[in-house]
């Protein structure tokens, strides 16, 4: 009868060098594209004429253009931010718009909750929209 060797499953073999410098390689490569990724976003699409069009106590209304410059349709998140005159943070909202491809169009995105409330005689109210990319590092 031939006698088989068991393998010891418990015995601990170490990585090869070879593998964790092709794992680092690959590490580094990839947030290499995600930066480039990154900068390539935003030139993509170009957001102008942004206004707020209606204030109330309860609500915002915020009016801006966007511009695909790519060939596809695209859906992008957006992060639309009101300041007061003394540039305190009011309110803020993302929000997910479908943009066709070579095409302008002008959005209205209404914004309900608020960081604090909005005084009688608060005029000046400034907004920015910009595209909203989460990061992890």
């Amino acid at each position: 009868m031939p006698i088989f060797e068991r393998i010891d499953i418990n015995k601990k073999r170490p990585i090869p060098v070879t593998i964790k410098l092709i794992l680092l390689l690959a590490v580094i490569f990839g947030i290499y594209l995600r930066s480039c990724w990154k900068k390539n976003q935003e030139k993509q699409i170009t957001i102008s004429n942004i206004e707020i069009s209606n204030i109330t106590s309860a609500n915002i209304d915020v009016r801006f253009n966007i511009t695909n410059n790519t060939k596809m349709d695209l859906i992008k998140s957006l992060i639309i931010k009101i300041y007061s005159n003394t540039n305190q943070e009011i309110a803020s909202k993302i929000t997910r718009v479908k943009i066709p491809a070579l095409s302008k169009r002008r959005y209205l995105k209404v914004i309900h909750k608020f960081n604090r409330p909005i005084k009688e005689n608060e005029t000046g109210l400034k907004s920015t929209v910009n595209i909203y990319i989460p990061s992890i590092l």
